[in-house]
C-alpha cells in the first residue's frame, strides 16, 4: 500500500487532522509544540482504495526544543517513504516563514502536496487565507478544520487523486513471491543467502541489521521465486529510532504483496508474543504460512525433541494449527530441500477451488445432521446452500436463514468440514454468512 505522509511545522493541528481521517483518537494532542516526536501510522481507506496514513512531529520550530533534529530526520524519511503528502498549515496564522522553509523542501523532494489550511472555522478566515496558501507553490489548497470536521472529504479525494496506480501484483508476474518476516536476528537474511547460494542480503550478529525490503528472484527446478526479506519487527516499545518505523510499516507491506509467508522463528527462543501478533497479521492479510524453526543446530540435543517442540507450537499457536512446520539451520543447510515443494504446496492450496456441487453435498449430507446453533426460542440457524467465491484465499459463502444465529464456534466448524474435504494446509479459510432473501 502506499504511504501518505502528514507534515507542517509544530502546533498547526496535523495529529488532530491525523485522528480525524482514521477517525479515531490515535495520537496524543497538545498544544506544546514537539509533542508528535515519532511517527504514528495507520491504514485507512478512501474511495475504495487502501494506504497507509503518516503522522510526523513538527519540523522547523522556532522554538529551540531538544527533539527538533530527531523530528526533522523523522520528516526527511516520510519524505522518502511517501507516495503523496499532506502540508498543514495554520490557517490563523497564515502563511509563515517557516510554513515558507518547509514547502521548498517539499517542491524540491518532488511528491505531490496537498495543502491542508487547518483551523478554518468561519468563511471570513477561509477567504483571507486561502488565497495567500496559493504562494507556497502547489495547486490543491484546501480549507479544513479538524476540530468540526471540514474539508476532509476534499483532502481525501485530492490524495487518493494523487496516489499511484496500484501494481497488480497478481498478474504482473509468475512468480511466486514469498516474503520471509520475524523477529530481528531470527536468520531471515541467512536463509535467503542460503537458498540462493550467494550473499544477497547482510548479514551480521546484529539484530536489525536488514532495514529495507530485499527482493531476490530465484529460480529453482526451473520455477521462478520472488523472495523478499525484511527487517524484523519489533515490539511498538522498542520502534524508537528512525529507520525502525519505516520498517516496520515495509514489512506489512511486504506481507501484502506476497502469495506465501515464512515466519521464522527461533529454536532456542521459540514463541512470543511478537510471534503470535505477526502471524495473525499473515492470516489476517490471507496469506499461505509455513512456519519455519530456524537454527535447529542450536536447539537442546534431547530425545524426540522435534515431537517436542512440535507439541509445543500446536499449544502455542492453535489458531495456526493447519500451518506445516519445517525444522532447518540456515548456517548447516539442514532441511533447506524441503521449502521450495512446501512454498509450491501452500500457494497451490491457496487457490484450490470446491465443486459446488461438493460444497452442497456437504450442506446435505453432513451438516443435515448437525445441531443447529440457535437463539433458545426456537429459531435455529439453516443453511441452504454454499458456494466458494472467486480468488485467494479461499472464501465460502453460506446461505442461511439468518447469519445472526451463528455462533464464532460453529463458524470454525463450517471451516474444519471444509478442510477436511480439501488439502488446505497452510491457507486461512474465509467463512461468511449470507441470508437469503
Amino acid at each position: 500500500m502506499a504511504i501518505v505522509a502528514i507534515v507542517g511545522r509544530p502546533n498547526v493541528g496535523k495529529s488532530s487532522i491525523f485522528n480525524r481521517i482514521l477517525g479515531q483518537r490515535s495520537a496524543i494532542v497538545d498544544d506544546q509544540p514537539g509533542v508528535t516526536r515519532d511517527r504514528l501510522y495507520g491504514e485507512t481507506e478512501w474511495a475504495n482504495k487502501k494506504f497507509y496514513i503518516v503522522d510526523t512531529g513538527g519540523i522547523m520550530s522556532a522554538v529551540d526544543h531538544p527533539f527538533m533534529d530527531l523530528i526533522a530526520k523523522q520528516v526527511d524519511l516520510a519524505l522518502a517513504e511517501s507516495s503523496a503528502v499532506i502540508f498543514v498549515v495554520d490557517g490563523r496564522d497564515g502563511v509563515t516563514t517557516m510554513d515558507e522553509e518547509i514547502a521548498l523542501k517539499l517542491r524540491k523532494s518532488g511528491k505531490p502536496v496537498i495543502v491542508a489550511m487547518n483551523k478554518l472555522d468561519s468563511s471570513k478566515l477561509e477567504d483571507k487565507t486561502l488565497y495567500e496558501a496559493y504562494t507556497l507553490g502547489f495547486d490543491d489548497v484546501i480549507a479544513t478544520s479538524a476540530e468540526h470536521n471540514i474539508g476532509f472529504d476534499e483532502v481525501m479525494d485530492a490524495v487518493v487523486e494523487k496516489l499511484p496506480k496500484e501494481n497488480d501484483f497478481e498478474s504482473e508476474s509468475d512468480d511466486i513471491r514469498v516474503t520471509l518476516v520475524g523477529r530481528p536476528n531470527v536468520g531471515k537474511s541467512s536463509l535467503l543467502n542460503a537458498i540462493a547460494g550467494e550473499e544477497r542480503s547482510m548479514v551480521s550478529d546484529i539484530a536489525g541489521t536488514t532495514r529495507d525490503v530485499v527482493d531476490s528472484y530465484i529460480e529453482i527446478d526451473g520455477i521462478n521465486f520472488r523472495f523478499l526479506d525484511t527487517a524484523g519487527l519489533r515490539r511498538k516499545a522498542k520502534v524508537n529510532t528512525d529507520l525502525e518505523y519505516y520498517s516496520n510499516v515495509r514489512t506489512y507491506q511486504a506481507i501484502d504483496r506476497c502469495h506465501v509467508a515464512l515466519v521464522l522463528l527461533d529454536a532456542q527462543d521459540l514463541v512470543t508474543e511478537q510471534d503470535k501478533r505477526l502471524i495473525g497479521q499473515v492470516l489476517e492479510r490471507g496469506k499461505g504460512l509455513i512456519i519455519v524453526v530456524n537454527k535447529w543446530d542450536l536447539a537442546p540435543k534431547e530425545n524426540l525433541i522435534g515431537d517436542k517442540i512440535t507439541k509445543l507450537l500446536l499449544e502455542e499457536l492453535p489458531f495456526a494449527k493447519h500451518a506445516p512446520r519445517v525444522f532447518i539451520s540456515a548456517v548447516s543447510g539442514r532441511s533447506l530441500h524441503k521449502l521450495p515443494e512446501m512454498i509450491l504446496k501452500v500457494e497451490e492450496n491457496r487457490r484450490r477451488r470446491i465443486p459446488t456441487s461438493e460444497l452442497n453435498r456437504l450442506v446435505k449430507e453432513v451438516l443435515i445432521f448437525e445441531r443447529m446453533p440457535g437463539d433458545g426460542k426456537g429459531h435455529n440457524l439453516k443453511i441452504y446452500y454454499c458456494t466458494q467465491a472467486d480468488g485467494a484465499p479461499p472464501a465460502f459463502i453460506f446461505f442461511v436463514n439468518n447469519s445472526e444465529l451463528c455462533s464464532k464456534s460453529f463458524k470454525r466448524h463450517l471451516e474444519n468440514c471444509i478442510r477436511e474435504m480439501a488439502d488446505f494446509s497452510g491457507v486461512p479459510i474465509k467463512i461468511f454468512l449470507r441470508d437469503k432473501e
